[in-house]
């Protein structure tokens, strides 16, 4: 997974990756940075526990969009689903709980 700052949807290009799923059936493309648009094939949820602690973090509204060729995470979206923030360093990053400042990943 990649985490993405400016991306406002998660994505993902393999099915097995939600957990419960719907077919989409909106009329939406996912815009990406060359311009082109892809559709997208199912919306869902998605489920995962971090190595360092017992938090697990949900992924709402996942889209699979098998076209593209890494899953993404939108950062803004993740940190408001999960009550967390995001420290970016030169090489890592690093994933907070808002309310206790612990670190969660």
């Amino acid at each position: 997974w990649y985490p993405d700052s400016g991306a406002t949807n998660h994505l993902t290009l393999d099915l097995s990756n939600l957990g419960s799923k719907i077919d989409y059936t909106g009329q939406d493309k996912i815009h990406m940075g060359n311009g082109q648009a892809i559709g997208i094939n199912h919306i869902g949820t998605s489920f995962f526990h971090t190595p360092m602690s017992s938090k697990v973090f949900t992924l709402k509204d996942l889209l699979h969009v098998p076209h593209i060729t890494k899953n993404m995470l939108s950062v803004s979206k993740f940190c408001k689903d999960n009550k967390v923030y995001v420290e970016f360093h030169t090489n890592y990053c690093i994933v907070k709980s808002q309310d206790s400042k612990e670190t969660l990943l």
